[in-house]
């Protein structure tokens, strides 16, 4: 089981890197992140948050400015992410799509 199967949707409910190394049975918080960013690149939306407590989660239904955000973090950080940026991206159209 991955770290994207742990995840609840929702901000509020994100999960601290220290919980998910524990529950997820990683040896560091090195480890975990290396893990999220092989399940971004295969294409599994795995949002995060740096503010206090921070953690991981899963775009809450239909929360299309979440993901907007998220998408606006990762570019001005200017990472290497480019599958997650896409996978988010892609995330959105669908459910913009939904809403016209």
């Amino acid at each position: 089981m991955g770290v994207y199967e742990n995840l609840l949707p929702g901000k509020e409910n994100a999960l601290t890197p220290e919980y998910l190394t524990v529950k997820c049975h990683f040896s560091s918080v090195r480890m975990l992140q290396k893990q999220i960013e092989m399940e971004r690149r295969s294409g599994k939306v795995i949002l995060s948050s740096a503010t206090s407590p921070g953690g991981y989660y899963l775009p809450a239904a239909g929360d299309i400015m979440e993901i907007q955000k998220f998408i606006r973090t990762l570019e001005n950080r200017g990472e290497n992410t480019l599958k997650a940026l896409e996978s988010a991206r892609e995330l959105l159209k669908e459910l913009e799509g939904d809403n016209i």
